[in-house]
């Protein structure tokens, strides 16, 4: 096997990436700056510049490559229209097209449950069952579009399977961490009502190990897997769990999702200052079957809810504390941000 990483730069594929390398596999990673660069190379693996953006460079980065896994997307819901589907759409299309021009045998989508995302409960959901109205949101609709698309064009000549996480934690995530340590520190995580709906979650190294056997699984080529923790608890639970973890202030209720979702329709923002998207993700109710990974990738978590959090606390304290990830926080991508990818790979 010889696998192209993008997304390296990220906590899901910089992960993958280094599982990779633990395995004995070659890795070639897809980045954008020296300095990323230099760094995967340090650890064994090889480079190329480029990003999701521009086909002719995921192409150029897939020569002589037989396995893809791409775990470039964008997590937050407040990133503009522009940019999300360019990164989730466009960038699908772009990277189907660039892997059969490379000959790529198999290709590994990592996306999330959120290509559901709609004003109702997910609970005990299988991948077959569709939510009763279109994904809520451009980030959830742009998923879904993502995810369609790649399932759709994907073919025999180049195998596709898509791994839907669900809130996506553990020891290196500057994703979604930092602002929401920054969340906590302001006075609590801001839970949507009592905090006492479901939470589906994947601690990373549940998700690794899914992807990585995700790349050799005989029957798994197109469609999609749920890989989440097999875990039953609210929002209130995991929050407060991982603020008392990180001593930080207990999570804050909120009014109730019937009171609170049509003011935040109405004006674009609930309680705390959350999105309606981000009320979604926080008060409807999600757990998910994955017995389909189970039986078809041998998935079987093994890194319980504690052991989870005491290697995240750890973690944290390595890179200096809750300040110092905090301020890894990073400003959602913009439209203008993807003026640059959209020129250099030749306009839209």
């Amino acid at each position: 096997m010889r696998a192209l990483v993008i997304g390296a730069s990220g906590f899901i594929g910089g992960a993958i990436a280094r599982r990779l390398l633990a395995e004995g596999v070659f890795v070639r990673a897809l980045v954008r700056d020296d300095a990323t660069a230099e760094a995967w190379e340090a650890l064994g693996a090889e480079t190329a510049r480029g990003d999701l953006g521009d086909p002719s460079a995921i192409a150029a980065a897939a020569e002589s490559i037989t396995h893809v896994v791409c775990a470039a997307g964008i997590t937050s819901c407040r990133a503009a229209p522009r940019a999300l589907r360019w990164t989730h759409v466009a960038g699908a299309e772009n990277l189907v097209m660039a892997c059969k021009h490379a000959e790529v045998t198999r290709l590994v989508y990592v996306t999330c449950t959120d290509v559901g995302l709609t004003n109702e409960d997910r609970v005990h959901w299988d991948e077959n069952r569709a939510p009763a109205e279109r994904a809520f949101g451009d980030r959830a609709r742009s998923l879904q579009l993502g995810e369609e698309l790649l399932l759709g064009t994907a073919g025999p000549e180049l195998e596709a399977v898509s791994l839907r996480a669900a809130w996506t934690w553990g020891p290196g995530d500057t994703s979604r961490l930092p602002g929401l340590l920054d969340e906590a520190r302001r006075g609590g995580v801001r839970l949507v009502g009592d905090g006492r709906t479901y939470l589906a979650t994947t601690y990373i190294d549940h998700l690794v190990d899914a992807a990585f056997a995700a790349l050799t699984a005989s029957d798994a080529a197109g469609r999609p897997f749920h890989v989440v923790d097999p875990v039953f608890q609210h929002a209130r639970d995991f929050f407060t769990a991982l603020s008392e973890a990180l001593s930080l202030p207990a999570p804050r209720s909120s009014a109730p999702m019937a009171v609170a979702w049509p003011m935040a329709r109405l004006r674009g923002q609930g309680a705390g200052g959350l999105t309606p998207d981000e009320m979604l993700q926080r008060g409807r109710s999600t757990l998910f079957d994955f017995s389909a990974a189970c039986g078809k990738l041998a998935y079987d978590p093994q890194v319980g809810f504690d052991e989870g959090l005491r290697r995240l606390a750890a973690w944290v304290e390595e890179r200096g504390g809750v300040d110092a990830v905090a301020a890894l926080q990073k400003a959602p991508p913009s439209a203008a941000s993807v003026d640059a990818q959209v020129s250099a790979a030749g306009g839209d």
